[in-house]
């Protein structure tokens, strides 16, 4: 009985052993996205298959919402109609718009950067490069509300820290807000500092919380993103209306902020605002938002309670 027992033992051994894909196979095989995906040590390199595809599918997804941009800036397509409607239009080049965009080293060049650290250097969590799988919507949105919460808490922190650190405020998050009518291409215009802060400390979290494989992981960032630099845009975009009743945040929504600092913290959804007591509707802030001054810097004459503490400190 004994011997029959190891039998089956190694025979299952051995059949476990086919199941299991090779740890490395030759430049070039077919099998890459199982080398990909093969359990590595943590003194091996991983392989960047993956962190490649993930900042490809990002990057397809910036020349979608550029063309977006470009036929609504040059040929008024989709009926591009402003968000704040009273406050001076900017005036722009829209090339000149792409290159401040893409060129911020605050923005994509920071985000490249943490993206392949944390690949590189085998900080994600061992699923996350699993080639294993399609992508699991539920774990999406489920990326896609921590990553949120996180941002609204750190939003909110910096915006907390102009009553307890003004030069705090004035290295991280003010130079955004020099944005009192943003356009799209000032979605990631700011400093290093509040892109660490806002953005890449939120991610870190939010990818030590869900684990998932990599085309999940994928679909998430191109999604967060994109739609980051939407919320920017100075014209209401078509689906706007349709993602108010879901609770999913807009340009409106988020021009409500730049325009009065204290409201709408969250970016991807309402829910943590209307949760903290803090969201304010574009509709109900409409002639407030209409009566923005970009000249003089503040809101409805109103300046911030960090604008307040500066001034008083300087």
């Amino acid at each position: 009985r004994v011997s029959r027992t190891r039998r089956r033992k190694k025979s299952g051994d051995s059949d476990m052993e086919t199941l299991i894909p090779p740890v490395a196979l030759p430049v070039g095989a077919p099998e890459m996205f199982a080398n990909a995906s093969s359990t590595q040590s943590s003194e091996e390199w991983p392989s960047p298959v993956g962190l490649s595809l993930g900042i490809l599918s990002v990057a397809v997804g910036q020349l979608v919402v550029l063309a977006f941009q470009y036929v609504r800036v040059k040929f008024g397509w989709f009926t591009p109609v402003h968000v704040q409607t009273g406050a001076r239009k900017r005036i722009y080049d829209y090339w000149e718009g792409v290159r401040t965009h893409l060129g911020q080293p605050e923005g994509f060049v920071l985000l490249v950067a943490y993206l392949s650290g944390t690949w590189m250097f085998n900080l994600m969590p061992k699923t996350y490069y699993s080639f294993e799988g399609g992508i699991n919507w539920l774990q999406v949105l489920q990326q896609l509300l921590i990553q949120d919460f996180f941002q609204t808490l750190m939003h909110m922190f910096e915006h907390w820290m102009t009553k307890v650190w003004p030069a705090f405020y004035r290295a991280t998050h003010k130079p955004h807000h020099v944005f009192i009518n943003p356009r799209l291409f000032d979605a990631f215009n700011g400093s290093l500092g509040d892109t660490f802060f806002m953005i890449l400390c939120p991610l870190f979290a939010t990818a030590n919380l869900v684990h998932c494989n990599v085309w999940t992981y994928m679909a998430f960032g191109t999604i967060f993103a994109n739609y980051l630099t939407l919320i920017h845009s100075e014209y209401v975009n078509p689906w706007d209306r349709f993602f108010h009743m879901l609770g999913i945040g807009t340009a409106g929504d988020h021009h409500v902020h730049h325009a009065k600092f204290v409201y709408n913290f969250g970016h991807l959804f309402t829910y943590w605002d209307r949760l903290f007591g803090t969201y304010r509707a574009p509709a109900f802030d409409k002639k407030d938002v209409a009566d923005i001054s970009v000249s003089d810097g503040v809101a409805g004459g109103a300046a911030t309670v960090g604008d307040v503490v500066e001034k008083k400190s300087e």
